[in-house]
């Protein structure tokens, strides 16, 4: 049933309009210290409703069109975007510091969260994420409609990697706090297996306190069982074995490997 959804999102129609840049931040309980960077194509209501967000938040983020567009320059303003006026944001709530913070990123909102949880120090918890944006855009079967688009306008993948050099999942892992996760879907259509190993592998180099959750599942299904793991680290604590996830759930985990997972 879950591998069927995954099937109805891949033949989903894109927008015509990838270049715009508006989105809508949802402010919550102003007492929370959880953001919340939604799924492409997905409002609030949606995530709410399906429970892929369980948890009380600060704000949530819905992605702007432009953050998969064709024109590559669109795709780093609408990332910066969202990670500035998420700063403003905790800036004007006393100063949250990063370290009290926990973000979370689903699907291609992975790419703005690692961004902000690298620069502010926060815990990050990454689902159906890539080590590349620019990869990702030009691998992934979910943003075909983009890369054909894109061709047309005459840009490549060397735009796309000269563009977003920099702010990739990959290269935002050093700065994260302790503690963090990422929680993969074997079984993702979505996220490409190079994608995947290639983020694993930076995990292991760049953050290795990190943890890892491997699920045997696809995109939505991941997104779906990863509110228990959103649950649990509301009350994560400090470990000195950062290689075992130190509660038992659902699926299995593993450490951060350099080596593939499937």
């Amino acid at each position: 049933m879950l591998d069927l959804v995954d099937l109805l999102l891949l033949r989903r129609g894109i927008p015509a309009d990838d270049r715009e840049l508006t989105f809508r931040r949802i402010d919550g309980n102003a007492s929370s210290k959880v953001l919340y960077f939604l799924p492409w194509h997905t409002p609030f209501g949606i995530a709410r409703q399906i429970g892929i967000m369980p948890l009380d938040f600060l704000a949530c983020y819905e992605m702007p069109a432009a953050i998969v567009s064709s024109e590559p320059d669109l795709c780093l303003r609408a990332m910066v975007a969202l990670v500035t006026d998420a700063q403003r944001l905790l800036a004007e709530r006393g100063g949250i510091a990063g370290k009290d913070l926990l973000v979370v990123g689903l699907s291609v909102g992975s790419y703005p969260a690692t961004y902000l949880a690298n620069r502010i120090g926060a815990r990050l918890c990454s689902v159906a994420s890539a080590d590349r944006a620019d990869l990702a855009i030009w691998e992934s079967p979910a943003t075909r409609i983009v890369k054909h688009r894109a061709l047309q306008k005459g840009y490549e993948l060397s735009h796309y990697s000269k563009a977003l050099y920099g702010t990739d999942p990959a290269q935002n892992l050093a700065g994260l706090a302790p503690n963090s996760l990422f929680v993969i879907g074997r079984n993702d259509p979505f996220i490409p297996l190079a994608r995947k190993n290639g983020l694993l592998r930076a995990i292991d180099t760049h953050a290795p306190r990190a943890h890892v959750a491997k699920l045997h599942a696809g995109h939505f299904k991941t997104l779906l069982t990863s509110s228990r793991f959103q649950r649990a680290m509301l009350d994560i604590r400090p470990t000195p074995r950062p290689s075992r996830w130190p509660y038992s759930l659902s699926g299995s985990w593993d450490a951060p490997v350099a080596t593939d997972i499937l």
